[in-house]
């Protein structure tokens, strides 16, 4: 049996949809996970509904957090910054 050429390309189409969920979800996790790290280091275990918190923020939001988190003096501005972000949303 052989398949179409029009089943095929739908095929190869989907096979590279799949692959690039794939890799922007990894690149997902490897921001949050690389932001977590420095904040860890920076103010020891953050608490897990911050944690909670940035893990929901988009990759745009987590590089921004990426960057603004050099200015943090205490996790309070941490948490002001995630609320202030939150707002914004709203």
């Amino acid at each position: 049996m052989q398949l179409s050429p029009l089943y095929l390309e739908r095929i190869q189409d989907a096979t590279k949809q799949g692959i690039q969920q794939g890799i922007q979800q990894g690149i997902e996790r490897e921001a949050v996970s690389f932001v977590m790290r420095l904040l860890n280091r920076r103010f020891g275990l953050i608490a897990p509904d911050i944690e909670k918190q940035i893990r929901s923020l988009s990759v745009e939001r987590i590089e921004d957090l990426g960057e603004a988190l050099l200015d943090f003096q205490s996790e309070a501005d941490l948490t002001t910054w995630i609320d202030n972000i939150r707002r914004d949303n709203s």
